[in-house]
């Protein structure tokens, strides 16, 4: 409030203004410390002594010239009407008359409409306080003749300290943990941080406030067990987690309530990863430092995923699916993520195997790695000059006329489900390099692996023609994703290949080598120098 204490102490005061922010953070109160300022015997003055007359009857709520109107009784034309015949009567005992207008947003279009003129040339002893939650729906005309302040949710840590002094005050027993419960539950209200306080200490008559006293008084808000579910997710303890999640069902938890909870654990985590010092606000110091150590164990490409899977289970979940259902599914991708065939799931596979040190032991929930097969003997490199593509009458390949099969250079072929999991990789490289196969590509699908043939099928044969012309580009991109030769064989639902290769001769913008789209041999060596 620096601006209204030079604004107070030069003698400027302002003839209206609007305190804006959410529920309990001090926007009345604010409203009736500034009447006070005004109107103290001692002032106009930011700190006013609240021993005179004047203030005491403030404070009493007895003061004839300040006035607290609530909006959402006299919101209507008429009650608008009175308040600006009576604003033009000068104070009866002080020195100006405060109109604080509380909750202003519920004034109807017509009061607001009848109160701007007044709001626009109120005579110099009137000030007018509006205070709300909303003030997007005042009237921009009504915003523009006002100063406005926003008020801010009230920090945990700061509520923490001022119910800790106020429970000291009144002899309440309470430990911190119950402290940070109301703190969090307030949700950066403390208007509602005292009033939970108040009601807590009358329910435990007399002994101490503790976390599972407030579970009992006030019902539980599933953070508890979101913080399980969420050590046995970092721990990839499937078990464990539908474990906790039970016991969250069996002591009444609302599952949507603790996949909320848990999404805000989450995303702590990912905070914390980013900057912990940004948790100061939200979390009591303790739970902020929990918060930090699980950074560690989590990358941050799988705490982004998490929160993700989450916020489609609460989207699923209050479209009328069972919550519960859409919880425990997603706790499972999550955890058990060798299972979970999606692109996201591969990334955090990768992203974990990225973040890993050398020799660290496989994480609970993945597949072992495979063993490693024995090395082949080294075999001394020489220069291969490039071999002609041979007669379709000769069936031998380069692979024969190099003296070594595939498996020997390059490793073991890849499986279909490893083909069809990078597939969009492939995809991605061969359009960017000829962004007009991206139709013909979008119905192509990996059909089956013969060894180290893929057979990729599309239903349309004009389509399959215009891949087939282009197989170089795609063997060349398998190979680069999989780091050894692969062949290609590209299937079609129906129709003769000479008929569509007609069909579509006049959309290729270069044509095809002869014979390279024909013959798999030629492209098997293809990929093989390239991968050289």
């Amino acid at each position: 409030m620096r601006t209204l204490s030079a604004a107070i102490g030069s003698g400027k005061l302002a003839h209206a203004y609007l305190f804006s922010g959410p529920r309990g953070s001090g926007k009345t109160s604010a409203a009736k410390i500034l009447a006070r300022c005004i109107n103290c015997a001692a002032g106009p003055t930011a700190t006013p002594d609240n021993t005179c007359e004047n203030c005491r009857a403030m404070l009493a709520g007895t003061a004839l010239d300040v006035l607290e109107i609530d909006a959402a009784s006299n919101r209507g034309i008429d009650e608008i009407r009175a308040l600006r015949d009576a604003v033009k009567f000068a104070p009866a005992s002080m020195r100006m008359k405060v109109y604080i207008i509380d909750e202003a947003h519920m004034l109807t279009k017509e009061g607001a409409n009848a109160f701007l003129k007044t709001l626009e040339e109120p005579p110099p002893h009137a000030v007018f306080i509006l205070a709300t939650t909303e003030p997007e729906k005042l009237p921009v005309t009504v915003l523009s003749r006002c100063q406005r302040y926003a008020f801010r949710r009230i920090a945990v840590g700061v509520m923490i300290e001022r119910m800790r002094a106020i429970a000291a005050g009144e002899g309440i027993a309470i430990d911190e943990p119950a402290l940070a419960a109301i703190a969090y539950r307030a949700d950066g209200g403390l208007r509602d941080a005292l009033t939970m306080l108040e009601q807590a200490a009358a329910f435990a008559d007399g002994a101490t406030v503790t976390r599972d006293v407030l579970e009992t008084a006030f019902g539980s808000t599933g953070a508890d067990f979101a913080q399980r579910v969420l050590d046995a997710a970092i721990a990839r303890d499937a078990a464990a987690a539908l474990a906790a999640v039970e016991a969250a069902s069996d002591a009444g938890t609302d599952m949507l309530v603790l996949t909320r909870a848990l999404t805000a654990a989450f995303r702590n985590v990912l905070v914390a990863r980013v900057d912990p010092a940004l948790l100061e606000r939200d979390l009591a110091p303790e739970d902020a430092a929990r918060a930090a150590e699980r950074a560690t164990l989590l990358p941050q490409a799988t705490t982004v995923r998490a929160l993700r899977l989450l916020s489609d289970a609460v989207a699923l979940a209050r479209t009328g699916a069972n919550p519960r259902l859409e919880l425990e599914t997603t706790l499972l991708r999550f955890i058990l993520t060798h299972d979970d065939p999606s692109l996201e799931a591969l990334a955090a596979r990768v992203a974990a195997l990225e973040a890993r040190t050398p020799g660290e032991p496989s994480p609970v929930g993945r597949e072992p790695a495979p063993k490693p097969a024995p090395a082949a003997p080294p075999v001394a490199r020489e220069p291969l000059p490039k071999p002609a593509p041979p007669a379709a009458s000769e069936p031998s390949s380069a692979a024969e006329s190099a003296g070594a099969s595939p498996t020997e250079r390059a490793g073991e072929p890849p499986s279909l489900q490893k083909v069809r999991a990078a597939w969009q990789s492939v995809r991605a490289r061969v359009e960017d390099q000829r962004p007009p196969l991206r139709g013909p590509l979008s119905g192509a699908m990996v059909e089956s692996v013969d060894g180290a043939t893929i057979v990729l099928k599309h239903a349309d044969p004009v389509n399959a023609a215009i891949l087939r012309d282009h197989e170089t580009l795609i063997v060349a991109a398998l190979a680069d994703v999989f780091g050894l030769a692969l062949r290609l064989r590209i299937a079609s639902g129906g129709g003769s290949r000479p008929a569509a290769k007609a069909a579509v001769a006049a959309s290729h913008a270069e044509p095809a080598a002869a014979g390279d789209d024909d013959d798999p041999d030629a492209l098997f060596t293809y990929a093989n120098e390239r991968i050289r």
